[in-house]
């Protein structure tokens, strides 16, 4: 306890932040948008009105390189508003780098698979350095 008292960061204003990123479906229709705190590893994911997903469905994120197209979770989304998430410092290297984001169609409690189960419906492409 004491060590996570001593290592505590304030946390980051992620109004300041730049997005990194817009998801959107295949119409190009915005479902969230990304933006990176990198220095407090971690993200916030602002709702920007995805449609409901089917009955007993969440959305998740997912990010890899491009050159390794191995995924890593990134968290469940919301449907409205912000939602913060801690991530690692392997996923904020990627989130700052050349990457790709997508979102998938997941079971109501999401996946803990090494890959997503459901299909694809948002994405988004990080193309420098946040």
């Amino acid at each position: 306890m004491l060590v996570a008292a001593l290592v505590a960061r304030q946390p980051p204003d992620f109004a300041e932040q730049p997005i990194i990123a817009v998801l959107r479906d295949a119409g190009q229709h915005p479902g969230w948008s990304v933006r990176l705190a990198r220095s407090a590893d971690q993200i916030a994911v602002d709702s920007e009105g995805p449609p409901p997903p089917p009955l007993g469905k969440t959305y998740q994120l997912w990010v890899a390189a491009r050159e390794t197209a191995t995924p890593q979770p990134l968290g469940l989304l919301p449907l409205t508003g912000r939602k913060i998430f801690a991530e690692s410092p392997s996923n904020i290297r990627l989130l700052a780098g050349k990457a790709e984001l997508w979102v998938t169609l997941e079971a109501a409690t999401g996946t803990l698979a090494a890959a997503p189960d459901g299909p694809s419906v948002f994405h988004a492409s990080l193309e420098k350095g946040s």
